[in-house]
């Protein structure tokens, strides 16, 4: 498995186990940074507690009189989800080089850092080493608004020379932290820092020891952190198997990255860039996944700042998920935001924002209740599983009331209130709300049809016609050739008029206000309801990206989205008033559309654009603010590469509650003469592998069908099927 470096020894780089979470940055520091929790989100952290700020290694030359903390010159991004650190050119004359590697077990509340000290000078070198770390143990942000504050202070306890462990003095949060360094020189205490002033409360805990090394002699030794947000039995029995079992935890890690590796293998001929940005984006995928005992296993949104669950990023994300066949996390993450929408709201309203903590800092907006319904079926479709379709029905039926009773005052299928776009003020009837208000009716008549409640099957069916005609009707902007971002009258927009101009001109954009008032013109003395194109957010293309557009009307749509008004150098702005922010969440719904209406080209020039971003702050990642801010790695971006690939250029289309899999395959231009795989796709408990070929200028696709299923083959409006356990057919031009 390849990994990947970078010498950008300032950016950030995020290491993670499914309980523990490393974040510095790649120079092997750990700077205070984060505004959620003002200098405090990087560090150690075992969610929902912080354990360190950080640890350091301190080298001094004996000979010399030089000390150095090391600082590393080089980062590597392990894709068996461990990371790596070079000292090479950090350490003044002393003529040592480092490696420091360190990795977080999935299934254990600590991590392993390994040092390698190589010595290249003459003779003899002799080393003083201090191994320095910083506790830090509170709890995740908004735990203050439960109620759940961290102590004044901590308390210290040398276990031996070796190994100390550190309790907060008002719960029972702890960090055993120790090392297999030799000798017996230790220091404990508030008062102890390496080379950054951490913002944090806690205390230092500095190993020190001295070594002689000869030419091309290699020292190694070990940092051992455990922790417990329960008890100091449960925190010391970690770290004793953790000091046990570190190696067979490395070579578990690594075996389970393999697995990895091996679901969803994309392979296109000559695209090597994308055939690895594919693979990376599933192993960023796992690197968010947080457990956290006594709440659950889930996706959460993005490193390092948002290390939570979200309902909106995961029913985005959870899409690709679903493409790359890790569909136990699928289920993980969406129980999980079930259970704490019935705790928090008990009303049909899909959560927004759940910290780790367990605490609902958002009931929800909009918009995340309609996506959850319309996600659920297709959920449905990729595993089969009716169990757990009826465990989210009951849910999906509350929340289709609550939207259109609670949320829709006037009756016109387009509920009120805050959609993706989370701007103050604008709390009205968003298209992307109405779009997936739509698309959770056509999901609901779906299930309710195979559940066999033909009451309800024809009640959604009825209002899922009606909701799509209507967005079609009132969302579309003929002068514009654009869907709208609102739907409202003239007296609801004039009070907004001031703030959104104010926005607009922090953003330095002038002839706002000039703009705002062509629109309030055009609507005259009007009060009745009409669409309104106040940013252009990216949001206007989800009437396509969820397939609901009118197809001429998807056209020109699109047509008017491909200009430089829409798209820049990394992908689709979030708002062509702006032309400011790119996001991957953005390019990727746009990729879709355009993949949806049977523009494949486009699409992938837009995963192109987005590709520019890859590795350009974490190597192996994509930051959430394209090309190189935010967290610097996102959950959604698995949408946006694997549900164009698989959903519509390899065209899969899974029922497997029928064990049937529809294939309606509509590659990009650049592929068609290209070989094409997409290995080990899961569906249900079938696995499929399909393979695009020309062979003497006959094109053909190949399908490994072992569960002997059906599959369709849907080409050119001609339809054919096979449940041989090996299909090929040949694809007529």
């Amino acid at each position: 498995m390849a990994s990947l470096t970078s010498r950008h020894p300032f950016n950030l780089y995020y290491n993670a186990g499914e309980y523990v979470k490393i974040c510095g940055t790649q120079d092997g520091y750990f700077p205070d940074f984060g505004h959620h929790m003002a200098n405090e989100m990087g560090g150690v952290w075992l969610h929902p507690i912080k354990l360190l700020d950080g640890f350091w290694l301190k080298v001094t030359d004996l000979d010399s009189d030089i000390a150095v903390w090391a600082r590393a010159d080089g980062y590597t991004s392990e894709s068996w989800g461990g990371s790596r650190f070079d000292y090479d050119h950090g350490l003044s004359h002393i003529p040592v080089s480092i490696e420091r590697s360190q990795f977080a077990p999935d299934d254990e509340k600590g991590m392993v850092a390994e040092y390698e000290i190589s010595a290249y000078g003459k003779g003899t070198t002799r080393l003083k080493l201090e191994l320095l770390s910083r506790t830090d143990l509170r709890p995740v942000w908004y735990s203050d608004e439960i109620g759940i504050i961290a102590g004044t202070g901590e308390t210290a306890e040398e276990i031996s020379s070796r190994k100390v462990i550190v309790k907060d003095n008002a719960h029972d949060w702890y960090v055993m932290i120790g090392s297999d360094l030799t000798g017996t020189d230790i220091r404990v205490g508030p008062e102890i820092y390496g080379p950054e002033l951490t913002a944090g409360k806690g205390t230092g805990v500095s190993f020190v020891t001295e070594c002689s090394l000869q030419e091309k002699e290699v020292f190694r030794f070990r940092l051992f952190v455990a922790g417990s947000e329960s008890s100091r039995e449960t925190c010391e029995q970690t770290y004793a198997v953790i000091e046990r079992d570190y190696i067979s935890m490395k070579e578990q890690k690594q075996q389970f990255y393999h697995k990895l590796d091996e679901r969803a293998v994309l392979t296109i001929e000559g695209e090597d860039e994308l055939n690895e940005q594919f693979a990376w984006v599933k192993r960023n995928t796992q690197w968010l996944v947080q457990q956290v005992d006594g709440i659950g296993r889930g996706l959460t949104a993005g490193g390092p700042t948002y290390p939570w669950w979200f309902g909106c990023d995961s029913t985005y994300a959870l899409q690709g998920v679903l493409a790359t066949g890790d569909h136990q996390l699928v289920k993980d993450t969406l129980n999980l935001l079930l259970e704490k929408s019935r705790e928090a709201n008990g009303n049909g309203r899909f959560v927004h924002e759940v910290t780790t903590m367990g605490a609902v800092s958002n009931p929800g907006n909009t918009q995340e209740t309609a996506h959850y319904i319309a996600f659920v079926w297709e959920m449905f479709l990729w595993t089969g599983d009716e169990t757990l379709l009826r465990e989210h029905y009951d849910y999906c039926v509350q929340g289709i009331k609550w939207l259109l009773e609670e949320m829709d005052q006037d009756g016109d299928l387009f509920p009120s209130g805050y959609g993706i776009i989370e701007i103050a003020g604008l709390n009205m009837e968003l298209i992307d709300s109405a779009v997936y208000t739509a698309k959770a009716l056509q999901a609901l008549e779906q299930m309710s049809l195979y559940l066999g409640e033909t009451e309800r099957h024809e009640t959604y069916q009825q209002l899922a016609e009606q909701a799509v005609r209507a967005v079609n009707a009132v969302y579309w902007s003929e002068q514009n050739s654009l869907y709208t971002d609102a739907v409202a009258p003239v007296s609801d927009i004039l009070p907004k008029v001031d703030y959104m101009v104010s926005l607009a001109e922090k953003q330095g954009i002038t002839g706002y206000r000039e703009y705002v008032d062509g629109l309030l013109a055009d609507a005259g003395e009007s009060q009745q309801d009409r669409g309104w194109l106040l940013n252009k957010n990216w949001v206007i293309v989800t009437p396509m990206e969820a397939g609901i557009a009118d197809q001429e009307k998807a056209e020109r749509a699109l047509e008017t989205m491909r200009s430089r008004d829409f798209i820049g150098d990394y992908g689709t702005y979030l708002a062509a008033i702006y032309q400011q922010g790119t996001m991957t969440i953005s390019t990727g719904a746009h990729a879709v559309a355009e993949a949806a209406y049977g523009h494949p080209d486009h699409a992938l020039d837009l995963l192109r654009r987005m590709g520019k971003s890859f590795s350009r702050v974490l190597p192996g990642s994509f930051s959430e603010m394209s090309p190189d801010y935010g967290c610097v790695v996102q959950a959604w971006t698995i949408y946006t590469l694997a549900v164009p690939v698989v959903r519509y250029f390899f065209g899969i289309q899974p029922e497997a509650q029928h064990r049937r899999v529809t294939l309606a395959p509509d590659m990009p231009q650049a592929w068609k003469h290209k070989s094409c795989s997409l290995e080990h796709v899961a569906v249900g408990d079938a696995q499929f592998d399909i393979y695009f070929e020309t062979r003497e200028s006959k094109r053909y696709v190949s399908i490994s069908n072992t569960s002997g299923w059906t599959v369709v083959l849907d080409w050119k409006g001609k339809r054919r099927e096979s449940s041989e356990i090996r299909i090929e057919w040949q694809l007529e031009q």
